[in-house]
């Protein structure tokens, strides 16, 4: 009986042995692969969730890599996109890099290990990536940096712009949805903004001050007529003269689609021809193009603080209908040429005033308009129809040029078709008009060109 019990205690003891060495060889092997990657040893030191290198399996079929990059230099993999996230991994210099997510900043990854997060701005070469085949496409352009964005808040608050919500919003203590919320701003509720930086505004609503998103403000107006562009709005460089019959191809499509064919002698305005010598020019509120082929003569638009009398140093373009099947609009088509040919030649003083009701107004068979399409509630076809539309594109070529509108209004909140939400104009009488005041340091006129359906507005220093 003892000799069976001294077995067996011999068997444990050796079982022991036997695990114990296997342990080990186990943790000898484990520190020899972190000795290979010492930026991965510190980075599981510091997180030691990411020691256990378990991903989701849920998470891990839904995330296919879609790109693959080549590192340009040995990269930290993080938990989230953020240097406040741990580090749980790394790639050496000149390795391939499997992306799920490419980002401006930041780009979601897979490793042998984990699925985290590196600076997008150190990643090269990067293509297209077919997980099935495993194999590279095309070449992608790589992220773009973000602009870090910088207010300086130092002095004190200048009004600048006025904009208005045209969403429910609220301001921030930082440019950041994440930091402090300050307070709501209710939609339709002005605001005063005196820095823009890209996405955000440094802001100030009913005595508080913090950072409202630019996308959340809309019809904006300068209160310092020299306080810079309007945030979006761009200034167009060139008019351009076309010779032919002319087809404006929609930029977004690769000019799959015609917007609109114009006629000999139509004037526009357009921005430089891009790498495929398209010019770009606005159209109702997308974007179309016509090609150097087109154009017989430009006329550059000179900055408005080197300009000589002559010079042309605004312009802006706005297309409406015309043809057979728009016969029902002929008063609208008159009324465009009864008030362009009232404000072309118009001289404006330095600190002058122009009010558009009283140039062209009063609205009125006597004066010499016709009936047609009105945006009113109480009817459908009223005099004057059309000279919103003439009011809205000269107030787009003021606001190219330091002109400070006194007075302004729009059509409802929805604005009109022809132009961006918030920047049109209308004209009616009484509250419903456009007062502007010339606070350029010189005098300047204005001059229209109207040409089957192409209404392009322009502004000259005058000698």
């Amino acid at each position: 009986m003892i000799t069976i019990f001294r077995r067996i205690f011999l068997f444990l003891l050796l079982a022991c042995m036997l695990c114990q060495l296997w342990s080990a060889f186990a943790e000898e092997a484990d520190d020899a692969l972190l000795e290979d990657d010492p930026v991965l040893l510190q980075n599981l030191g510091e997180d030691e969730e990411a020691a256990t290198g378990e991903v989701d399996s849920t998470e891990a079929a839904q995330d296919i890599e879609k790109y693959v990059a080549t590192a340009a230099t040995t990269l930290k993999v993080r938990k989230g996109p953020g240097t406040e996230y741990s580090g749980i991994d790394s790639i050496p210099k000149q390795s391939e890099v499997y992306i799920i997510e490419l980002g401006q900043e930041w780009s979601k990854i897979r490793t042998r290990r984990v699925v985290g997060y590196v600076l997008s701005k150190y990643l090269s070469n990067i293509r297209d990536y077919d997980v099935n085949k495993g194999t590279a496409g095309s070449s992608v352009e790589p992220p773009q940096e973000t602009k870090a964005i910088e207010f300086d808040n130092t002095d004190h608050f200048k009004q600048n712009f006025k904009a208005y919500a045209v969403r429910g919003s609220a301001l921030y203590t930082k440019p950041d949805e994440r930091s402090r919320f300050i307070c709501n701003v209710p939609v339709y509720e002005e605001v005063i903004i005196s820095q823009n930086q890209g996405d955000w505004n440094y802001a100030m609503y009913k005595n508080q001050t913090g950072y409202i998103r630019t996308a959340h403000l809309f019809k904006w107006d300068r209160i310092d007529p020299y306080a810079g562009d309007i945030p979006g709005c761009i200034v167009y460089p060139l008019m351009a003269f076309v010779d032919r019959t002319t087809d404006i191809r929609s930029y977004n499509d690769g000019g799959k689609k015609v917007l609109k064919t114009i006629n000999p002698g139509s004037a526009l305005c357009v921005e430089p021809p891009d790498e495929q010598g398209r010019y770009k020019t606005p159209y109702w509120r997308t974007t179309g193009y016509i090609t150097e082929e087109d154009i017989v003569s430009t006329i550059p638009v000179v900055p408005y603080d080197q300009a000589q009398p002559g010079n042309l140093i605004s312009v802006m373009t706005t297309y409406y209908a015309v043809g057979a099947k728009t016969l029902q609009y002929w008063g609208r088509n008159w009324n465009i040429y009864l008030s362009t040919s009232m404000i072309s030649s118009t001289m404006l003083y330095p600190g002058e005033q122009y009010d558009a009701y009283k140039c062209i107004g009063p609205y009125r068979k006597s004066t010499g308009y016709k009936p047609a399409p009105i945006m009113s509630p109480h009817a459908l076809m009223g005099f004057g129809g059309g000279t919103c539309q003439v009011n809205t594109t000269l107030y787009n070529t003021i606001i190219r040029v330091p002109i400070y509108v006194d007075h302004r209004k729009v059509h409802a909140n929805v604005g009109i078709k022809y132009i961006p939400k918030g920047y049109d104009a209308a004209v009616g009488g009484g509250d419903i008009n456009m007062v502007f005041t010339n606070t350029l340091p010189y005098p300047i006129y204005f001059n229209f060109f109207v040409s089957d359906g192409v209404m392009t507005c322009c502004i000259y220093r005058a000698s």
